[in-house]
C-alpha cells in the first residue's frame, strides 16, 4: 500500500555538489538516457541548465521529449516492456501509476542528494522524486482588476460575472478547482471538503451561472490574462511568473483564504527503465543544491532541497508556506473517471 504523505518546508545553510563524486562506470559511460520532461519553462530549466552538465560529466546523450502527465501514464501503459528511462510528472500521476505496478520506487541509497530532499518530496513511499511544487493559484490583471481578491469565493460574487476562466478537469489544477469550490461550498476544512466532490461540482456549476468558462491551454490562459480579456484565471506560478518578472500585468491574489494549491512534480521511473544507473545520476543532479537554486531564481517556485531558501521575491510571489494545501491524491486519483463524468456535464 502507498502511504499518503505532507509536511512541507524546513531549510538550513548546507550545500553540496552539482553531482555526487562517483566514478562513471562502464553502465553509464557512453549510451542514452531517454527522458520525458513536463512541457514550457519547466522543461526548457532542465534542457538548458542540466542537460549540456550531464551530458559532459557522464559521457551519455539525452534523448528528451515533452509531454502531460496525462498522456505519459497512457505511454507507462502502453510501452511497458520498452519504456523511458524517466518521466517527469506529477502526484497526482504517480499514486496510479505505482498501483498498477507501472513504476518502480527509487532506492535512496544510489541517490545522495536524497538526503537534502524535503520530506514532502518523497512522494509515494519514494515512487517519486520530487523536484518542484507547481503551485497553483488565483492570478488577476493589474489593469482590469483594479483590487487584489483574498478569497477563491470571490469568483462566485457577482461583480466577477463573465471575468472568470478556470482550467479543465483534464488537468490536476482543474480537480482542484473542485476541491476548492467544495470547501466553499460546506464551509469545512480543507482535509475533510475535498472529499465532498458533489458539493464541488455542485457548487462549480454555481459558478458556471456566473459566466464563467473553462480554458483549454495554458496559451489560451495566459493570452486571456495578459490581455485583460478575461481578468481573473487560475493558473501554474512556474509558468506564469517568469512572465510576470518581464513586465505583464499580472499578479498573484496570495495568501487566500482556501489556501492555495500545492502540487508537487517529480521524477518517476518506469519498472521496465533500462538505463536505472545514469537515470539515478540524472535524478540526482536535479536534486542538487546548485540545480535547486534555479527553481527558485528562475522560477520563483518552492525547491525540493532542503538547503534552498525561498527567496524574498518568490515568497511574495507565492504568499506564506502555510497558505500552500496539498490534496491527498491518492484518494483524488480513484475518483477521477467519476469526477470527469461529473464535471463534464456541467461545462462540457
Amino acid at each position: 500500500m502507498i502511504a499518503s504523505r505532507r509536511t512541507i518546508l524546513a531549510a538550513s545553510a548546507l550545500s553540496l555538489p552539482l553531482s555526487a563524486p562517483w566514478v562513471t562506470s562502464r553502465a553509464q559511460s557512453g549510451g542514452t538516457l531517454t527522458v520525458v520532461l513536463n512541457q514550457g519553462l519547466l522543461a526548457r530549466l532542465w534542457i538548458d541548465e542540466l542537460h549540456p552538465v550531464f551530458e559532459r560529466e557522464t559521457g551519455a546523450r539525452i534523448n528528451v521529449q515533452q509531454s502531460v502527465t496525462a498522456n505519459m501514464l497512457a505511454m507507462l501503459r502502453t510501452q511497458r516492456d520498452n519504456p523511458p528511462d524517466l518521466m517527469q510528472f506529477s502526484e497526482a500521476g504517480v499514486f496510479a501509476a505505482a498501483q498498477a505496478g507501472l513504476l518502480r520506487p527509487h532506492n535512496p541509497a544510489n541517490i545522495p542528494n536524497w538526503a537534502s530532499l524535503r520530506d514532502a518530496f518523497k512522494l509515494a513511499d519514494n515512487y517519486s522524486a520530487g523536484v518542484i511544487d507547481a503551485v497553483h493559484t488565483l492570478y488577476y490583471n493589474t489593469r482590469a482588476q483594479t483590487t487584489q481578491p483574498t478569497a477563491w469565493a470571490q469568483l462566485w460574487d457577482p461583480s466577477s460575472r463573465r471575468r472568470v476562466a478556470i482550467p479543465p478537469i483534464t488537468w490536476n489544477s482543474g480537480v482542484r478547482m473542485v476541491t476548492t469550490a467544495a470547501q466553499i461550498a460546506t464551509g469545512k476544512p480543507f482535509a475533510e471538503a475535498q472529499r465532498d466532490l458533489d458539493a464541488g461540482i455542485r457548487h462549480l456549476a454555481r459558478l458556471k451561472e456566473n459566466g464563467a468558462i473553462a480554458y483549454t491551454g495554458a496559451p489560451q490562459a495566459i493570452q486571456m490574462l495578459q490581455s485583460g480579456q478575461i481578468p481573473l484565471v487560475p493558473f501554474y506560478g512556474i509558468f506564469i511568473n517568469p512572465i510576470i518578472e518581464q513586465g505583464a500585468p499580472i499578479k498573484p491574489a496570495v495568501p487566500l483564504t482556501e489556501g492555495i494549491h500545492g502540487e508537487i512534480v517529480g521524477l518517476n521511473m518506469p519498472v521496465n527503465a533500462r538505463n536505472v544507473e545514469l537515470a539515478e545520476r540524472y535524478v540526482n543532479m536535479s536534486l542538487s543544491r546548485e540545480f535547486q537554486s534555479k527553481i527558485d531564481t528562475v522560477l520563483h517556485s518552492r525547491a525540493a532541497n532542503k538547503d534552498v531558501n525561498p527567496s524574498p521575491r518568490t515568497l511574495e510571489l507565492l504568499g506564506p508556506p502555510d497558505n500552500i494545501l496539498y490534496a491527498d491524491w491518492r484518494f483524488l486519483s480513484e475518483q477521477r473517471s467519476r469526477l470527469t463524468d461529473a464535471w463534464n456535464n456541467v461545462f462540457g
